[in-house]
């Protein structure tokens, strides 16, 4: 009797789980088309609002999105918290938390911030085996590249071109760029 009631009460758990899960794909399926054609600031607002209200994964997809929304309306500090929160969160995956790191680099990037403020956000994907790391390793060598410090550039580049798990698009791109640290490097012809 004991374990068939302790069945029941782990099926009974498990289909209230789902059907949870079910209402809150709707919830967040019905926001999305809500918010499609609105500008990124009312997105921003939407989808905090949701990921406050869902303690779920819908909730975590809405914060990703509203971290997304405020880096595009400009709005960088909110963009940056929003993807700071998400990559503190001991709750989540390492790849998402990865992500949310990834993400707030390239917000970083973008706003011109410190080279080394990057690379310390990018520090823990560089492990090995981290499916991000080609990914990071071009976005801090952009950031070095747009610092003026093209040797760092120049060394991150060719990990790129030896790095058997970068992709063939992303060593293309480490090619175009290390052709342009190059010129970087170059002795001016001003100055014969």
């Amino acid at each position: 009797v004991g374990i068939v009631l302790l069945v029941a009460i782990i099926v009974g758990y498990r289909a209230f789980q789902q059907s949870q899960n079910e209402a809150a794909s709707l919830r967040f399926e019905a926001l999305l088309q809500q918010i499609g054609e609105e500008e990124a600031g009312a997105q921003f607002e939407a989808l905090s609002s949701f990921a406050l209200e869902e303690n779920n994964g819908y909730g975590v997809l809405a914060a990703f999105g509203a971290a997304r929304a405020a880096a595009e309306n400009g709005d960088f500090t909110a963009a940056l918290a929003g993807f700071d929160a998400l990559a503190a969160r001991g709750d989540l995956a390492r790849p998402m938390r990865d992500y949310a790191r990834l993400q707030a680099a390239i917000v970083l990037v973008n706003q011109k911030a410190s080279a080394d403020d990057i690379a310390a956000r990018l520090a823990r994907l560089f492990d090995e085996g981290n499916a991000l790391r080609p990914i990071a390793r071009d976005i801090l060598a952009l950031a070095y590249f747009t610092k003026d410090a093209p040797l760092k550039a120049r060394e991150l580049y060719s990990d790129q071109l030896a790095d058997p798990d970068a992709t063939p698009f992303s060593k293309q791109r480490a090619q175009i760029m290390l052709s342009e640290v190059e010129v970087k490097l170059r002795p001016s012809s001003q100055a014969e």
